[in-house]
């Protein structure tokens, strides 16, 4: 009876730390992958706090977060490798142009995300893709290479507003150049298929070198989270 009980405690809390993994790992997140994952957590830790002569129900917690925190590090970690990945097939869809040159792509820029264990308030940061940067030249525009090299930032943004709830594409240049090519500075936004909004912004910048545009993707803010 006792362990029939248990068992019952365990499945409610892996039940419930399986919506909690489901929330904060990523939306597109497999329902069965996670729940999976989630018994695996509880079983783990309940096997290892009965033989230590823990409480089964609080081994449960720290096992279901522990394979919780694994998942989401290798996700953030998945991200920020298609993020490179993305912006590296943009410059190479330039590189056959003459002023391919002069295309700069910045470091993927990442923010700290904090995560608190509250069975034991254990806090872990974790670093989590934030933005990324193209410098492209003016001279590169109305070609078919820098449609390809957009339509590849733009597929990026999509992929992480649908895995982060929303993200941004700003195209920054400076007042003279927006005046010199009738470019209209302005915010509007999109949806994916999947139905994740993408902010679409033109700003002025002018720090920016003349004759030159940037276009930053910037991932929708990860809050704090507590699991």
């Amino acid at each position: 009876m006792k362990n029939l009980y248990l068992s019952i405690i365990a499945l409610s809390i892996t039940v419930y730390g399986c919506a909690e993994m489901q929330q904060h790992t990523s939306q597109n997140s497999n329902p069965a992958i996670v729940f999976g994952n989630a018994i695996f957590g509880c079983f783990g830790g309940t096997m290892l706090a009965k033989f230590t002569g823990q409480s089964e129900e609080i081994g449960c917690k720290h096992g279901t977060f522990f394979v919780w925190l694994f998942a989401f590090k290798k996700s953030r970690q998945e991200e920020i490798s298609a993020v490179e990945n993305a912006a590296q097939e943009a410059v190479s869809a330039l590189e056959l142009l003459p002023a391919s040159k002069a295309v700069k792509i910045g470091q993927v820029a990442t923010v700290e995300v904090t995560v608190t264990n509250k069975f034991s308030n254990e806090i872990i940061k974790i670093k989590v893709f934030d933005f990324i940067s193209l410098e492209i030249p003016f001279s590169l525009k109305n070609t078919p290479e820098y449609d390809a090299a957009i339509s590849k930032l733009k597929k990026l943004a999509e992929k992480v507003a649908d895995e982060r709830g929303s993200s941004l594409i700003n195209i920054s240049l400076t007042s003279t150049d927006a005046k010199r090519y009738k470019i209209v500075f302005e915010t509007g936004s999109v949806l994916t298929p999947k139905g994740s909004s993408i902010t679409v912004s033109k700003t002025a910048d002018n720090s920016i070198q003349q004759g030159i545009e940037r276009v930053t993707v910037r991932a929708g803010k990860l809050d704090d989270i507590q699991i």
